[in-house]
């Protein structure tokens, strides 16, 4: 899949390939429901999903409105079919609600020198839309029983399941992402669903790099996705 990326902004890195991985594992081959990609950038979580899994409704949501210019063209090239909605997911809500909710959300903190360029704040930083606040808005546009999935800063992990708990969402399957093997886990995979009551599985983690290259399984997932990258214009 060829995307289309601000040459001068955020750009997609793994974080949003090993969430894509996740979900492929996790979703039901035949999955046809309502789908929402919160804070899509160029589009790529959720247009991969529609290529792999194509009898989902996708909508890809944004606050920014180039990056759903950027979506719009990306689908267009890619011959997949898309909603788009430019809204603020502190505040959206869906009278229809949807049956999964995807997003690799902005989650750098405070603390952390922000980014001077304005796309690329916007995207990153948890000050645009917190922890809490994007919890809340998927549990209110979520269909009982329905599912999130989603990545995060894994040293948020005691704060996430609080929330989840706070806004009845129970996780029932966790990945940890470690960078290299003898180093702290730096990003947590999640699948929730609402209303459940199962058990939480915790995974195998995934480690990215080995012997300085890519891992095996890295590597299945970044030629599973095929994407490659043009500036947009």
């Amino acid at each position: 899949m060829i995307l289309s990326q601000l040459k001068d902004g955020y750009r997609y890195n793994s974080d949003t390939l090993m969430l894509y991985g996740f979900i492929c594992e996790n979703l039901n081959p035949w999955f046809k429901g309502r789908v929402l990609d919160v804070g899509c950038g160029c589009g790529i979580l959720g247009l991969l999903l529609k290529r792999d899994f194509s009898g989902m409704q996708l909508s890809l949501l944004d606050v920014q409105e180039i990056n759903l210019d950027i979506s719009r063209k990306n689908a267009a090239e890619n011959f997949l079919e898309i909603k788009t909605i430019m809204a603020d997911f502190n505040t959206f809500k869906d009278g229809n609600k949807f049956e999964l909710i995807v997003s690799n959300p902005p989650f750098y903190h405070e603390g952390v020198k922000q980014s001077q360029n304005k796309h690329t704040a916007i995207s990153r930083y948890a000050s645009f839309l917190g922890l809490r606040e994007f919890l809340y808005s998927a549990n209110q546009n979520l269909k009982s029983n329905a599912e999130l999935i989603f990545c995060y800063d894994a040293i948020c992990l005691n704060e996430i399941f609080t929330l989840l708990d706070e806004f009845k969402i129970k996780p029932i399957c966790v990945k940890f992402v470690h960078s290299k093997e003898q180093s702290c886990a730096n990003l947590v995979l999640i699948r929730a669903k609402k209303g459940s009551r199962s058990k939480c599985k915790i995974l195998p983690p995934i480690i990215l790099m080995k012997d300085g290259s890519y891992s095996k399984e890295a590597n299945e997932i970044f030629k599973k996705a095929d994407t490659k990258s043009k500036g947009y214009e």
